[in-house]
């Protein structure tokens, strides 16, 4: 546990490093979206720059010629999401947040399969007798087959979220699990404000805990058995075996619940101080004389799938306004001659936000 703690402490607390100090550390980032992934470069970053040799699995290497860093490249998942997973889709379809659990769970089961076949990891795990890590950092949520490398190099377990873990990671450090004063990430709502949410609430853990983990973890075990042998510990084991869980969330937003000395709230831990625009973009703001409203769906939810019905919408509101419009699209949308809209595919969004006094995402 020495490691875990020292880990943590240079993170989060600058101090004089000493190189005698610095660990093997195998980092792993599975989730092949852009806006989570912004969360784990931040903390990688601080780890190198606090002197620790690395080897990270990432959809998103970094651009970088530290040479304490060895990357392997994930980033093949995204086509996995692109042709599985769209959440547009299913919020104007209407599905239940049970339906899109089964099917969040569909795709993670999908990319998970198709990074542990990448040749790279492959030999990783082949040559485990020749590899050394001091501590294993994996996200934290239910993808077990990843765990397995904690136990595959025998090191410390260390979980890491870009926003709040489920309930069963939670419960797995040790804190408070009360899915009706915490429910769950995927639900509809955030906070059980009358007796249905409370019942839908508990009819989830009930679907979840007993019916869709069971299932998911049966086929994450098929994963770790072909992947690293009959020997491993079956997912469930796995899921316990954290031995420090940090989830990057920031009570004063609302994220509050009761906590042990095992876990940490991280605190927003990717926000920077906004970085000067420069160029085109930084003009097109300064010459909105009635001001911007920034406009983003996320890097989740694909501009393409949106309904016409939805995207005429939207730029029918937009184009009523006396605001300049940025709207980060992924795709080409009819603007209907709305010359206060303005779309870009990709903007650095901490620093856009930084230039406004109010603004809604």
């Amino acid at each position: 546990m020495k490691y875990v703690w020292l880990l943590v402490f240079s993170t989060i607390v600058p101090f004089e490093w000493r190189a005698t100090d610095a660990a093997r550390i195998l980092a792993i980032f599975p989730t092949p979206l852009k806006s989570h992934q912004i969360v784990f470069r931040a903390f990688v970053e601080e780890l190198l720059r606090n002197g620790h040799q690395l080897t990270v699995m990432t959809p998103n290497p970094i651009e970088t010629c530290n040479p304490n860093i060895t990357q392997i490249d994930w980033s093949i998942a995204y086509k996995v999401i692109e042709q599985d997973s769209d959440v547009a889709r299913a919020t104007q379809e209407q599905w239940s947040s049970l339906r899109v659990a089964e099917q969040v769970l569909f795709v993670v089961q999908l990319f998970t399969e198709t990074q542990l076949s990448h040749p790279a990891v492959q030999a990783l795990i082949e040559n485990r007798q020749s590899n050394h890590f001091d501590a294993v950092i994996v996200e934290y949520f239910q993808m077990t087959p990843f765990y397995a490398f904690a136990e595959l190099f025998n090191a410390p377990l260390i979980g890491i979220t870009s926003i709040d873990t489920v309930a069963m990671a939670h419960a797995a450090v040790g804190n408070v699990a009360n899915v009706v004063a915490h429910p769950e990430v995927h639900l509809k709502f955030s906070v059980a404000r009358n007796f249905y949410h409370r019942l839908v609430a508990f009819l989830n853990m009930l679907f979840v805990d007993f019916y869709l983990i069971p299932r998911e973890f049966e086929k994450y075990d098929q994963l770790i058995e072909y992947h690293f042998g009959s020997n491993m510990t079956k997912s469930k084991q796995l899921m316990n075996r954290v031995d420090f869980l940090m989830v990057n969330t920031e009570p004063a937003l609302g994220f509050i619940r009761p906590i042990v000395p095992q876990s940490i709230q991280l605190g927003c831990l990717h926000i920077k101080p906004p970085q000067p625009l420069g160029g085109e973009l930084q003009q097109y703001l300064d010459n909105s004389r009635h001001g911007v409203i920034y406009f983003s769906l996320g890097s989740f939810i694909r501009t393409a799938s949106l309904t016409k019905k939805n995207t005429e919408l939207f730029v029918s509101v937009f184009k009523s306004l006396k605001y300049n419009v940025l709207w980060k699209c992924d795709s080409e949308i009819d603007l209907d001659g709305a010359p206060n809209v303005r779309l870009m595919s990709w903007l650095p969004q901490q620093d856009v936000l930084g230039k406004f006094y109010f603004c809604y995402n």
